[in-house]
């Protein structure tokens, strides 16, 4: 087995136990659950040699769950805005093609939403315009090094744009359970993408289930 594949089950087994808190509406439950999840994915990269960089980004992110939930809005995507330039850094770093047409297609998408929504963010409007655009910058460098970062950089999006369309007052079915779940594969998919691995990601799943 490889090592630290059993971190893997457990991060997956966390994610699944959070999404049963927010069912249950169970405030301690569903924080403790949610602030466990940055800490094992960073110990699996460590263990498989992940880069530093990595490392912040998931620290920032950690940071940046335990802000928004306790509601501190601004001061999270802060948290999580430091771990997008820190994705930005080790995707820009490590490409060979710099795809103008994944840029201009993100470009529109950024565009598109933000104005969809600008209306309705009241005084968060340029917080959130700031923290998007970093976001959709980690979605387009993500996208130029293969498909697993790329889907993991654009779940992401989704996980956030999500947020963004209820600080907009609209009503999505699901809402935080989608968020969460979209959240937790993005982060999975974005790491593992990052650390040197001799087999693949999937088989470490199946080996730790």
């Amino acid at each position: 087995m490889k090592r630290g594949s059993g971190l893997l089950g457990a991060y997956a087994v966390i994610a699944a136990a959070h999404l049963v808190t927010i069912a249950l509406d169970e405030p301690w439950p569903e924080a403790i659950t949610k602030v466990l999840l940055m800490p094992v994915l960073a110990v699996w990269v460590r263990l498989r040699g992940g880069p530093v960089t990595l490392l912040i980004g998931l620290a920032a992110s950690l940071v940046g769950d335990f802000l928004l939930q306790i509601d501190h809005l601004v001061p999270g995507m802060a948290a999580f805005g430091v771990a997008h330039v820190c994705y930005v850094l080790l995707f820009s770093r490590r490409t060979t093609r710099r795809s103008l047409v994944v840029v201009a297609a993100y470009g529109v998408l950024w565009i598109g939403v933000l104005a969809l929504l600008w209306p309705d963010l009241g005084e968060v409007r340029v917080p959130v315009a700031l923290y998007s655009l970093l976001l959709t910058s980690t979605a387009v460098t993500s996208a130029w090094n293969g498909w697993r970062s790329g889907v993991g950089g654009a779940v992401f999006l989704l996980s956030d744009a999500l947020i963004g369309v209820d600080l907009a007052g609209y009503e999505v079915a699901a809402q935080p359970y989608l968020v969460m779940a979209t959240y937790c594969a993005a982060q999975y998919l974005l790491a593992s993408s990052l650390v040197p691995i001799g087999q693949s990601a999937e088989q470490d799943l199946e080996r730790a289930a």
